[in-house]
């Protein structure tokens, strides 16, 4: 099941470079996805993965690089929560800043979500079972640290 998690058919929608500093996107983000809660945990935030071309190794001989997160993404499938390692290249899509997340399976799949927000990222999922969710997510990154803590 867990690496059915996204599967699907359909591409990704194609990602431009970005221009200028990425925020930080790393954090728990948690929200909807069709319906089903779900929760994103953003670990690594990187400047450059390669995204299409050649490589030999871990060296790219051709092709572009857009700026990368691994994470984990939980998500609710047959009342259990289910999770999945998940790799996300940043880029720009429509004039805005998108994340793209791909399962590290065999199955493939996706989520693409904009950042409408410092903490606000929404946009539609796709998986290849159909008990599993599909359509629009919604995220809000919770706070973290001391600051997150309500008084006592």
């Amino acid at each position: 099941m867990i690496s059915a998690l996204l599967g699907a058919c359909a591409a990704p929608p194609p990602l431009a470079t970005p221009v200028g500093q990425m925020p930080d996107l790393r954090g728990t983000w948690t929200g909807t996805w069709g319906g089903a809660p779900v929760t994103l945990v953003i670990l690594e935030q990187r400047d450059a993965e390669p995204v299409d071309g050649v490589t030999v190794g871990p060296w790219q001989v051709f092709g572009r690089t857009l700026p990368g997160v691994a994470g984990i993404l939980t998500v609710k499938i047959r009342n259990e929560m289910v999770s999945v390692n998940v790799q996300g290249r940043l880029g720009t899509s429509n004039g805005r800043l998108a994340l793209v997340l791909e399962p590290a399976t065999v199955n493939g799949g996706w989520i693409s979500l904009t950042r409408l927000g410092e903490n606000r990222l929404a946009g539609t999922g796709t998986a290849l079972m159909s008990w599993e969710p599909q359509g629009p997510v919604e995220l809000i990154r919770q706070p973290q640290g001391p600051a997150a803590k309500a008084p006592a």
